[in-house]
């Protein structure tokens, strides 16, 4: 009777321990499948931040001069840059023409850049010049702010290649300050109908000192190329004889 009894006891007491066992690896094992999500949702968390979109403006420039009937007139261009690691495409941009106290002297809207995507460390160019109403003293001009938007995109920026870049100074007090020429080939494999550039005039150091703009007028074949000639937006006259250096973009602009 009491071996049968032990047997009992026994085979109870290895029962409540292949139990306890048990519970212990499932809780292990639903632990193990905790930490891997915790470490997948951090994982994620991180790609989410290094994804963010950013775009900043690395450089920008300014001026202002009185024309032959006293009209003010200022010029305002900057270089975006994109210093995230996504796409972004580049909204529109507003310039705030700002006294030497910061007061508002003006403003310009729907200024679009060249190009309109930009890819991470790459650059577009944006530019504007209009008059100062209402203004009589060049001088009061202390800068130029920038409000723009951008988003994240997996659009192309439609690159094309530019050739036979010239610069062109003024030779009178008459004519536009600057001009640059060259040559835009349609390097994609499709027709671009509307092609936009801009070029970017800097002096020996790097040192921006305005953007120009332009579009080609007619449509251009796969392979093709066409010359352009751009001289507006009208730059500071005096900056004519310090470019040193000249970089012009040219994309395919689609709806």
């Amino acid at each position: 009777m009491m071996r049968g009894w032990l047997n009992v006891f026994f085979a109870v007491t290895l029962m409540v321990f292949l139990s306890a066992c048990g519970n212990e690896l499932a809780g292990d094992t639903h632990s193990s499948e905790g930490t891997k999500e915790q470490a997948a949702s951090k994982q994620e968390e991180t790609k989410e931040v290094q994804e963010e979109p950013k775009l900043e403006i690395v450089q920008s420039t300014g001026g202002a001069w009185k024309d032959s009937i006293d009209s003010v007139w200022v010029h305002s261009s900057a270089i975006f840059e994109n210093t995230g690691d996504v796409p972004v495409s580049i909204g529109e941009t507003q310039m705030n023409y700002k006294d030497q106290e910061g007061g508002i002297l003006g403003t310009s809207t729907m200024i679009y850049s060249v190009p309109s995507v930009v890819g991470p460390g790459e650059q577009a160019y944006i530019t504007e010049t209009t008059i100062l109403e209402g203004m009589t003293d060049p001088s009061l001009y202390g800068e130029t702010t920038y409000n723009y938007g951008f988003d994240p995109t997996e659009e192309s920026a439609n690159l094309l290649e530019v050739s036979g870049t010239k610069g062109i100074p003024s030779t009178d007090d008459y004519s536009t300050p600057y001009t640059v020429t060259g040559v835009v080939k349609n390097t994609t494999s499709e027709l671009q109908d509307d092609i936009r550039i801009s070029a970017a005039l800097f002096d020996e150091s790097g040192t921006l000192l305005g953007v120009l703009n332009g579009s080609v007028d007619v449509g251009v074949n796969p392979g093709s190329e066409a010359g352009f000639e751009l001289n507006y937006p009208e730059v500071p006259r005096e900056i004519a004889g310090k470019v040193k250096t000249i970089d012009v973009k040219a994309y395919g602009w689609t709806w």
